[in-house]
């Protein structure tokens, strides 16, 4: 097959857990872009999280951050897809976190904000290394249509407040995980698999042409997607039924693995 886009999810998919690049993942996305094919970025980060990946790939390409809310071109900062929540969402939201005494994080643009620094916050800025900003009572706070909204938790907790949340809000929004501490609240469609299908689209790519790497149950839609669906070999089983196939684990370039097997033919 002659694939022609790769998306490729961050954290425990392109990244290790030292969260960088590794030389041979970094070597194999280089040689694909050298063979023509288009590689761009798919996370649940903020675009400014990502964009630094984005520069040591030297990503001039249109990059899917949010979950697929917002999509940026790397270098001229030109945007070309936008989704929000809807305000009365996210005040019910803020509201359901102050009676379960839940720490929320508000995203528009590249800034969050937050109740107060605590140490999931403190664990959320040694990951991405974007510092927010301790606003005070949430409900007090005004702001304008958020690209996300992120609780932070342990994972059996998280695990119970999705099923929570996707009951009440019903498919008004998309509630998903990305990472075992991390429930994600972003427009319905705020999808990987959708801006991906955008950015196809927009390239004229057909999906058969498309591959997208990835991990966690936010990258579902866009393995679903794709062409070619690789889950990391570090995915929970239900990710892996969803998958085309299932490369290595983060730690181990399952990234390079993958592009090596079916872009570089080379074993």
């Amino acid at each position: 097959m002659n694939y022609k886009l790769i998306a490729v999810d961050l954290d425990d998919s392109l990244l290790g857990t030292d969260l960088e690049i590794s030389n041979r993942n970094k070597e194999a996305l280089i040689k694909a872009m050298e063979k023509g094919v288009l590689v761009t970025i798919a996370t649940g980060r903020m675009f400014i999280s990502a964009l630094r990946y984005a520069h040591q790939l030297g990503l001039d390409v249109p990059i899917i951050t949010y979950q697929g809310g917002l999509i940026k071109n790397a270098f001229s900062k030109d945007v070309l897809y936008n989704k929000t929540l809807p305000m009365d969402i996210c005040r019910r939201i803020i509201h359901i976190c102050k009676e379960k005494s839940l720490h929320l994080q508000i995203y528009i643009g590249d800034e969050y904000y937050f109740e107060e620094d605590n140490k999931y916050s403190n664990m959320y800025y040694e990951n991405i290394g974007v510092k927010g900003q301790a606003v005070g009572p949430l409900d007090k706070f005004s702001f304008d249509p958020p690209n996300k909204l992120l609780i932070i938790d342990e994972p059996d907790i998280i695990g119970k407040l999705r099923n929570e949340f996707a009951k009440i809000f019903d498919n008004q929004i998309e509630v998903t995980t990305s990472k075992p501490e991390y429930l994600e609240f972003t427009h319905k469609d705020a999808t990987k698999g959708k801006a991906l299908e955008y950015l196809a689209n927009l390239k004229g790519i057909n999906r058969e042409n498309v591959i997208a790497i990835g991990d966690s149950y936010n990258d579902i839609s866009m393995l679903q997607y794709a062409g070619l669906g690789v889950a990391m070999g570090n995915s929970p089983e239900y990710v892996k039924s969803h998958a085309d196939y299932i490369t290595g684990i983060n730690d181990e370039d399952g990234v390079a693995q993958a592009i090596d097997k079916f872009v570089l033919e080379r074993s």
